[in-house]
């Protein structure tokens, strides 16, 4: 488990890297995602993620969904 946890951290560092510098122009889009994790039973930690995109007109669209402690997302409901 410790040995999976740490591949998809360095898969998500490696995958950080790799991301674009956000700017700072209103017509420019953004994305925000943010994790939380959460104990679905005594050994299992899931992850509760909430993703925001503003697109270049200024809408904002938001998604939520769960990964599993396999890393695969799934949605709740």
């Amino acid at each position: 488990m410790k040995l999976q946890l740490a591949t998809m951290a360095a898969l998500v560092v490696a995958t950080a890297t790799l991301a674009p510098v956000a700017d700072a122009n209103t017509g420019v889009p953004r994305e925000n995602v943010s994790c939380v994790p959460v104990n679905v039973d005594r050994n299992r930690v899931h992850h509760h993620c909430t993703e925001t995109y503003t697109d270049e007109f200024g809408n904002v669209y938001t998604a939520e969904y769960w990964i599993d402690e396999y890393g695969n997302p799934y949605l709740r409901d």
